[in-house]
């Protein structure tokens, strides 16, 4: 009977322990999904002001604002951000970005890209924490000062000669990008400025190249860009791609990388199109209406319009295809502009 009875006991003692491990575990739960879903509803609201406040920054052009964040983690891509699972579209907006900003600060910056005519605002996004590293030489040293110039000064940049990258020190920034206007040493040398920088990520330290810099201070209209990233203590090259126009290759600094601005500039060469389309159907509608005798017939031509709009789709379609291609948009901006100077001559109604 003592026997059965201490079965007994042992018995209840486990059943209390079961019992009290489920009701322990079933408040768990309860707590990690009331922690969850106020964690979703806090960035469902920072997302929502932050919307507004990228918003607002796209419509002023040429301003700088420097924006106080929460303690957060925000991620972009080439058609979204999101804070932490909850992501917003950027549908057609044309931003460029790193892929995480993790700092208590947001750099914006807002410029219009015209071909002649304006076709959107550009965003420029970016972090104080973030280090941005212009690499010159004795023939790019204007350009990397007129560059230095017109980054907003709220940027985290530095100026550093080529010959003394091996003297750069890791200042503890969770991302570096370098902007090579001068050749790059790809290979493991102090010469290719990762000496210093060997404890970073791979993925943290990435560079832009302009292959062509020249030695005016001024950038050309169009060039190429190499994207490279950090591998162990040397550069890979991650790929080429091109820009038009300065406010493009602003863009390549301010962006993750190759995909991601290869990405974007899709979407902006698909406002060109649609705009240029609105341009073109205007010309043809005042061609209409001056009829062929009328000086201001010939000005309002819609052939190099209807140019730029089968460039464009090329390019919102198959954006990198080659320099040839970029330069076409470029000759045929010019001429457009052209035309709209001859309408003006003339006392006609402009182009744009």
């Amino acid at each position: 009977m003592k026997k059965r009875g201490m079965i007994e006991v042992n018995f209840n003692w486990i059943f209390i322990l079961i019992a009290g491990a489920v009701i322990f575990v079933f408040f768990i739960n309860i707590v990690n999904k009331q922690r969850q879903f106020s964690e979703i509803k806090t960035s469902g609201s920072i997302v929502t002001n932050l919307e507004s406040i990228l918003t607002g920054a796209q419509v002023s052009t040429g301003t700088v604002n420097i924006i106080d964040l929460p303690k957060v983690d925000i991620g972009f891509e080439c058609d979204r951000y999101f804070i932490g699972p909850v992501p917003k579209q950027t549908r057609g907006n044309v931003i460029f970005a790193p892929n995480l900003l993790k700092g208590k600060q947001m750099i914006t910056w807002t410029l219009d890209w015209n071909l002649p005519y304006r076709v959107t605002n550009i965003l420029y996004i970016t972090d104080p924490e973030l280090r941005y590293i212009i690499v010159y030489d004795s023939n790019t040293e204007a350009l990397a000062k007129k560059l230095d110039d017109e980054l907003p000064k709220e940027m985290n940049k530095e100026l550093v000669d080529k010959t003394k990258l091996g003297n750069l020190g890791d200042k503890n920034n969770y991302q570096v990008r370098f902007i090579f206007l001068a050749g790059v040493t790809l290979d493991a040398t102090a010469a290719n400025g990762l000496t210093n920088l060997a404890k970073m990520r791979d993925e943290d330290v990435t560079a832009i190249n302009l292959t062509e810099p020249g030695t005016s201070n001024i950038l050309s209209n169009t060039g190429t860009i190499k994207f490279l990233q950090k591998q162990g203590n040397i550069w890979v090259e991650k790929g080429t791609t091109y820009y038009l126009k300065k406010e493009t290759f602003f863009g390549a600094i301010f962006a993750a990388d190759l995909e991601t601005y290869n990405c974007v500039m899709k979407k902006a060469f698909k406002k060109l199109n649609l705009v240029t389309k609105v341009y073109t159907q205007r010309s043809t509608e005042l061609r209409t209406y001056y009829g062929f005798t009328n000086t201001c017939f010939s000005p309002h031509d819609t052939a190099r319009l209807v140019n730029m709009e089968q460039y464009s789709q090329t390019q919102s379609d198959d954006f990198p295809n080659d320099l040839a291609a970029i330069n076409a948009i470029q000759t045929t901006y010019t001429s457009i502009k052209d035309q709209n100077q001859r309408a003006q001559l003339f006392s006609c109604a402009l182009i744009y």
